[in-house]
């Protein structure tokens, strides 16, 4: 992870993003992303899918079988967290960078990605933008 999200993710972690009991916390929030942020870059499709919210997993993991070898992501920004009042979503804005073989030309696109908190995890609910167009909102 790039230096540049330290500050946002201390930012993160002094409560931004409120606890609720028993549930996920912000603590779990930051380690979850950098947790995402690593398995994105090393392209670990099955880890990714277990972030995911259990109804969008088969279809992510379908996607990615067709055309998941060939997506190499080079960079991800944490831009923004937008947390909800109680603590149960959080809006989070990253910049990637990615490429498509045998393209060799890479390509930025800022993502808005709604994490969920389910019981003591956080999971990924949906992103528009990036690399992951079947992760779009329904």
């Amino acid at each position: 992870m790039k230096a540049t999200t330290h500050p946002l993710l201390a930012w993160l972690l002094l409560g931004v993003v409120g606890c609720h009991e028993g549930g996920a916390t912000q603590a779990k929030l930051k380690s979850t992303y950098e947790d995402f942020e690593q398995k994105a870059r090393w392209g670990e499709t099955a880890a990714v899918a277990q972030m995911l919210v259990p109804e969008r997993r088969s279809q992510f993991l379908s996607a990615r079988s067709r055309d998941g070898s060939d997506l190499n992501i080079t960079e991800i920004d944490l831009l923004n967290v937008q947390p909800n009042d109680d603590g149960t979503k959080a809006t989070v804005t990253s910049r990637w960078r990615w490429f498509k073989l045998p393209s060799t030309s890479e390509r930025m696109e800022e993502s808005t990605a709604i994490w969920v908190a389910r019981g003591p995890e956080w999971l990924l609910e949906s992103m528009k933008g990036g690399p992951y167009p079947e992760l779009a909102p329904h």
